[in-house]
């Protein structure tokens, strides 16, 4: 291990030898171009040591750390790359970050104003686009008003933010109550709250919904959402047995259909293993597969357990009632935000699709969003 003392603040922090060599910034090990490593760890020794190293420091620059290594190769370090790069730093930037508010139907009613985008505004400005993925990550739900209700439109506006997801509904998907899939959206049943994709290895990360059409005689229909970071800091709060047992338990979902048959086992709360917090909420009763993943004698306790987190979700002052009228697109983050639909009678039709959570964050963090 080698000792180094920051130059400006006196901070002592041991670093792995080897660590340190493997993160050379220096061209020969690291491709400026494609910053992606050059080497193998095995074209270093495995017992590479520094020979010499100390601080330059530089007027107007950051001060550098300069390592001579025993294997002949010279490297160089900013300060705040070695402090920063280091465990106890990546989970206080997590813990302390307020990039997120936690929310029920009182909070979001309250700051509805902060969710609500015009498509005109978001083709003219680039920097409507980032106030929007803002409001995205620190509320999980947007809306996109101002659209024709088409497909195309639809369309074209979510594309404004994101690339979207291919499954096999297809990039883009029209639906009402034509069972053209296995799946309770496809009726005008009431459907209770959820998230999609449970059954994916990786669930999509956001999804959009717009409104195209809803008859004039047409009763019903009414979307209600509910905020999962809420609900699972509630469950921890008041029952932190029952919550500790749902980030533990393997619970099976499945999808079958025709040339189709997905299948992925997770918890249902899935956390950061860094800071504890919630990662994602992967809760939908209608695509739960066999049980068959817990002993039988433990399963009163899961059920029970299970139970009161739908409790919470069910509380009227979680959910959130919206009725989505042709013109408004919603998106919202399938990894926190549940959502449902009352039953309906006559003729509705939705336009929708989804974005990967991979393209959702890295979106974000090339606005400078998130880290």
């Amino acid at each position: 291990m080698l000792l180094l003392n920051h130059p400006k603040t006196g901070k002592s922090l041991e670093i792995n030898e080897f660590w340190l060599r493997d993160h050379c910034r220096c061209g020969e090990c690291l491709n400026t171009e494609t910053n992606q490593r050059r080497l193998d760890l095995f074209d270093l020794p495995s017992d590479v040591k520094a020979s010499q190293h100390n601080w330059e420091t530089r007027t107007g620059e950051e001060d550098h750390l300069v390592v001579l290594w025993s294997d002949g190769h010279r490297s160089m370090y900013t300060s705040s790359f070695i402090f920063d790069s280091q465990l106890e730093e990546l989970i206080s930037r997590r813990s302390k970050s307020t990039s997120l508010t936690p929310w029920n139907r009182s909070i979001v009613l309250q700051n509805e104003r902060h969710l609500r985008f015009s498509l005109p505004q978001l083709v003219a400005s680039d920097e409507e686009v980032k106030l929007l993925i803002t409001a995205l990550v620190r509320y999980g739900i947007v809306f996109i008003d101002d659209v024709a209700p088409t497909p195309t439109m639809t369309e074209l506006a979510l594309r404004r933010c994101f690339p979207l997801m291919k499954t096999f509904f297809g990039e883009m998907w029209t639906f009402s109550d034509k069972a053209d899939h296995a799946d309770t959206a496809y009726t005008q049943l009431y459907l209770g709250s959820h998230t999609d994709n449970t059954y994916f290895t990786d669930a999509a990360g956001l999804q959009a919904l717009h409104c195209i059409e809803h008859s004039g005689d047409a009763q019903g229909g009414e979307n209600f959402f509910v905020d999962g970071l809420h609900v699972v800091h509630e469950l921890k709060r008041r029952f932190p047995a029952e919550y500790e047992l749902l980030c533990r338990v393997q619970v099976p979902a499945e999808y079958i259909e025709k040339g189709e048959h997905h299948r992925h086992t997770a918890p249902i709360i899935r956390i950061d293993p860094l800071t504890g917090e919630l990662l994602q909420l992967r809760l939908n009763i209608y695509d739960r597969a066999v049980f068959d993943t817990l002993p039988q004698r433990e399963m009163a306790q899961f059920y029970a357990s299970l139970r009161q987190l739908l409790q919470i979700v069910r509380d009227e002052e979680q959910q959130w009632q919206v009725k989505l009228q042709p013109g408004s697109i919603v998106i919202f983050d399938n990894w926190r935000v549940l959502h449902g639909r009352n039953a309906y009678t006559g003729r509705r039709t939705m336009s929708g699709a989804y974005v990967q959570r991979t393209d959702f964050q890295s979106k974000a963090r090339t606005l400078g969003i998130i880290e």
